[in-house]
């Protein structure tokens, strides 16, 4: 599962965008977003042009513009709205299978999806909480959430593994390698891509920013 991590600044987050889509969500109306979409208006051309998403304009624009609620579009003007607040969205790969196997191995035997049973190696991939705007939930076992104080307790959880330190016997029980040199591949591939998950939370640690990780597949 290709996984999104999208780092919002906290204060926006918890102040603006949260209330806001929760407001909105409540009123079956966007009138509680438009300020917001009017105040995002030239992030989101400039993420349109970035990444070349074509003539439609984005739809937080149209939104601004007075355009009319329906729930299909709250949840894509809530997807949309992320991304283009975010602060920084990291190139990053994942092995979530892999880590589980290797961290908290227990949890990878019992096959755990529950988040509110998730190892910490699985919040930081897949949120500590669901992603609740008001009363609504939002793409209920797709989008997770870290918040700030979630960030530093995983930048620290994560700070503290040591790579070098694991073998290809810690992946034992891992499903699917049929052998030792496959599962050396997905130890190296672990290795690679560790430091750069955690490097994400210590930026975002630093910086004060919630952690949005999201499966937009």
């Amino acid at each position: 599962m290709p996984v999104y991590y999208m780092l919002l600044d906290a204060g926006l987050f918890d102040e603006q965008i949260r209330p806001a889509l929760g407001a909105s969500w409540k009123a079956r109306s966007f009138e509680p977003c438009h300020a917001l979409c009017g105040a995002l208006v030239p992030a989101a051309q400039t993420f349109a042009a970035k990444y070349h998403l074509g003539p439609e304009r984005p739809l937080l624009c149209q939104i601004a513009d007075g355009l009319a609620f329906d729930r299909q579009r709250w949840k894509l003007l809530a997807g949309e709205m992320l991304l283009i607040a975010a602060a920084e969205i990291p190139d990053i790969q994942t092995a979530p299978e892999t880590l589980c196997c290797l961290l908290p191995p227990e949890h990878y035997r019992e096959g755990i999806q529950a988040r509110d049973r998730f190892a910490l190696i699985q919040q930081a991939h897949f949120g500590t909480h669901d992603h609740v705007f008001g009363s609504k939930i939002y793409r209920p076992d797709q989008a997770g959430l870290n918040d700030p104080g979630d960030v530093q307790r995983l930048a620290d959880y994560l700070s503290a593994q040591q790579p070098e330190r694991w073998t290809v016997t810690n992946l034992s029980a891992f499903r699917d390698p049929v052998d030792d040199p496959d599962r050396l591949d997905e130890l190296e591939f672990a290795r690679e891509w560790f430091p750069v998950l955690r490097d994400l939370y210590g930026r975002a640690a630093g910086c004060r920013q919630v952690v949005v990780c999201e499966d937009i597949s």
